[in-house]
Formats: C-alpha cells, structure tokens, sequence
C-alpha cells in the first residue's frame, strides 16, 4: 500500500491547524481513516514533519521451509 501523498497530508494538517474542525471530521472530509488523521497531527506535533515513517523490513524466520512444514 501507498502511503498518502505530501499534499494530502500538508491539506490536512492546515484543516487541523485552522482549529475549526474536529479530527474526526477531517478524516470524513479527507476520506482518510480517523486513526491516520490522530498519528499524522501527533506527529506533526512531536517532529514538526509529516513524511511518511520509514517501514521496517520484517526480519526472516529462523526456520527453514522444510522445518515449518
């Protein structure tokens, strides 16, 4: 999956800073789940950012195919 484009985010962002609309309207407004409108202003809270947080890469299994079957 995509991560939401700069625009969008930057969009939503000023909509939280205007003050005038809750976060739970502007995840309606912006089509976007409630839960990424919250991280994305905690973020940009706490870092002054909004990119994307880089995804870690999931470690391999231990086991060999033969020993998981």
């Amino acid at each position: 999956m995509q991560p939401y484009s700069l625009d969008l985010r930057q969009k939503i962002v000023d909509a939280y800073l205007e003050g005038n609309t809750s976060q739970r309207q502007i995840a309606i407004q912006f089509r976007v789940a409630y839960s990424f409108v919250r991280k994305l202003i905690k973020q940009h809270r706490e870092t002054g950012e909004i990119v994307p947080k880089q995804r870690t890469v999931q470690t391999p299994t231990k086991l060999s195919v033969e020993q998981l079957e």
